[in-house]
């Protein structure tokens, strides 16, 4: 039985009716050449000991349904850039560009929690206890895409989005599941939010609290991996890594497969799960391995 709950047609292969923050202009951008060159040293090789055959797979998928190992076991949380309302025209369907920095966020959470292999039980709405539990820690989209778009509006690509995480991290959301009394925080987004996520007013890098770098370069992403093919890119999956992917004007984070319908679902950035029926890997990313702190009640520093 899937943890992914129903699937319904509306769910899959959802092309947004609206601009979220990845536009074909900067998916161009986002080659795989030029992924690397923005993650340097960090960047590793498909690694062989993650290499499923053929002809396992199907099983690794039901271990990964009965064990609860898929990476969206390791989310707790939805994350949410629409608002619902456009504050210039009054129109629905208004929503923020900040995808490529929700994916990347998810991404690095789910890996964050994998690291320390508690199941958290897949994103939800509500605040879990587990995450408390599991030292769960939530960062802030904003706190990189300010960066990557000083303009706020136009979106960012993936390459612009994963150099900066890799090079100074990311700041912790002031809504986290226990009181880790970080030094330096920032709301998560200039959309909706949720009880799990904050909002604000947009804030360029310039007016970031003073100190930032000292609390983000305890949340930095370390290894990644860009997968040559669609057969890496689903043993990454099989293996419980989460994959970034870019496709159909949106940033997605795949967290699983549900085997026999061979759909992918992902934890969207507009608090739902939703499901694609292809893996567009070219340009995607898994982020292997983050930071781990010396005390897990201090991720802070």
């Amino acid at each position: 039985m899937s943890i992914f709950g129903p699937v319904t047609n509306d769910l899959v292969d959802v092309v947004l009716p609206f601009e979220s923050g990845y536009s074909l202009d900067l998916q161009r951008g986002d080659s795989r050449e030029a992924l690397v060159d923005a993650c340097g040293d960090a960047v590793r090789d498909f690694p062989q000991s993650l290499w499923i055959e053929p002809k396992d797979r199907a099983e690794r998928a039901r271990q990964n349904d009965e064990n609860k190992t898929w990476a969206l076991n390791y989310c707790d949380r939805f994350t949410n850039q629409g608002s619902g309302t456009n504050p210039i025209d009054g129109s629905s369907g208004y929503s923020t560009h900040e995808c490529t920095c929700h994916s990347l966020s998810r991404n690095f959470e789910m890996v964050w929690n994998r690291q320390r292999a508690i199941c958290l039980g897949g994103p939800e709405t509500r605040r879990l206890p587990i995450s408390a539990q599991a030292n769960a820690v939530w960062v802030s989209p904003l706190s990189v895409y300010a960066e990557a778009n000083p303009n706020q509006w136009g979106g960012a690509n993936v390459q612009q989005v994963l150099e900066i995480a890799f090079r100074r991290g990311m700041l912790p959301e002031p809504v986290q599941p226990k009181p880790y009394k970080f030094k330096h925080i920032l709301h998560g987004t200039c959309g909706g939010g949720n009880v799990n996520q904050s909002r604000g007013s947009w804030v360029p890098l310039s007016q970031f609290p003073e100190g930032w770098p000292d609390t983000a370069k305890h949340l930095r992403p370390l290894e990644v991996c860009f997968p040559r093919s669609r057969a890496e890119a689903e043993c990454l999956l099989l293996n419980g890594y989460p994959l970034s992917v870019g496709r159909s004007g949106h940033a997605v984070p795949l967290g699983g497969i549900i085997w026999d319908k061979k759909l992918y679902p992902y934890a969207d950035s507009y608090n739902v799960i939703r499901y694609d029926s292809s893996i567009a890997w070219q340009g995607s990313f898994a982020i292997l391995s983050t930071t781990t702190p010396d005390d897990w009640d201090k991720p802070g520093g």
